[in-house]
C-alpha cells in the first residue's frame, strides 16, 4: 500500500522553503471598538417597555448596574433586576423576558 500523493493548493513562500511564522487569526478588535450588541427582548418585554415609556437605555442601565438582583421566585435560574422603580426579569442568556414598574 502506498502513501497518497500530496496535493498543495498554495505556492510555497518566496522566502524559501519553509516559513518560520506561524499564521495566526486576525486579531479581534477591543470590546469598547466593536459596535453595541442590541438588547435581546422577547416580543412583550419590548411591548411592555414601548407601552411604559421605558428605553433600551433605560433598561440596559438597570441591568449594567442594579439597585437589587434576586432570582425569580417561579424560576430560579431567571433573574429579576431592580433599579429605583424599574423591575427586569432575564434569563441566564441575557434575553429579557418582563419588565415593570413598581413603587419602592
Amino acid at each position: 500500500m502506498s502513501a497518497p500523493a500530496l496535493v498543495f493548493l498554495a505556492p510555497p513562500p518566496a522566502g524559501g522553503d519553509h516559513d518560520v511564522t506561524p499564521d495566526l487569526p486576525a486579531s479581534r478588535p477591543a470590546r469598547a471598538a466593536r459596535p453595541a450588541a442590541t438588547l435581546r427582548m422577547t416580543r412583550g418585554a419590548r411591548n411592555a417597555a414601548a407601552g411604559m415609556d421605558v428605553t433600551d437605555a433605560d433598561v440596559q442601565r438597570c441591568l449594567d448596574a442594579p439597585d437589587d438582583v434576586t432570582p425569580d421566585a417561579r424560576n430560579p435560574s431567571r433573574d429579576r433586576y431592580r433599579r429605583s422603580d424599574l423591575v427586569v426579569l432575564a434569563a441566564a442568556d441575557g434575553m429579557v423576558l418582563r419588565i415593570e414598574r413598581r413603587g419602592r
